[in-house]
């Protein structure tokens, strides 16, 4: 269940080429596609940002999505990434309980 996924989303975000695409996707991650997306944030616009070559990032973001971290929208030509809002909550959750944990000691 939950764990299986934390696990995914860990060992996903582990790369730290993917955590760049990961955390560029999260700033990105505005409006709504198709309606009112504010962002645009295909393979070409997040190679160019982080200068990381086009091929590397669509790898990196098919990881992204397999786990469920990233959904991707097409609308014609755009096409915009967002982060899943239920793996953040999960991964949120997750480093929470770590959080809550650690202040029941003195260090």
């Amino acid at each position: 269940g939950n764990m299986n996924n934390i696990i995914k989303y860990y060992r996903a975000i582990a790369n730290p080429v993917r955590l760049k695409v990961f955390l560029h996707v999260a700033k990105e991650s505005e409006g709504f596609a198709p309606n009112e997306p504010k962002k645009e944030s295909c393979v070409t616009e997040i190679s160019k940002a982080l200068k990381i070559p086009q091929p590397t990032v669509s790898n990196h973001l098919a990881v992204l999505k397999k786990v469920g971290l990233v959904k991707s929208i097409s609308v014609g030509t755009h096409c915009y990434q967002y982060v899943n809002k239920r793996s953040a909550k999960e991964l949120l959750s997750h480093t929470q309980y770590i959080f809550t944990q650690a202040h029941k000691n003195p260090y």
